[in-house]
């Protein structure tokens, strides 16, 4: 399965924090498929966030930051 970590601030937790309940989390990082992060990029849209998330493809090695304005 590919997966991918979501790196978010408070305020993004706070936004989403019903998503990450029972997502594998270390170092600040929530583990999840790459579908449950498009739930999450969704819902912070929808709540228009401000800020960053950052973003690590775990088959890709490839991280980068998403910024929501």
């Amino acid at each position: 399965m590919h997966t991918t970590s979501l790196q978010l601030d408070a305020k993004a937790q706070d936004i989403v924090c019903d998503l990450l309940e029972g997502l594998e989390q270390e170092n600040g990082w929530f583990k999840m498929t790459v579908r449950y992060a498009a739930l999450i990029d969704a819902k912070l849209k929808q709540h228009q966030y401000i800020g960053r998330v950052v973003w690590f493809s775990d088959v890709d090695f490839i991280e980068k930051e998403i910024e929501y304005s």
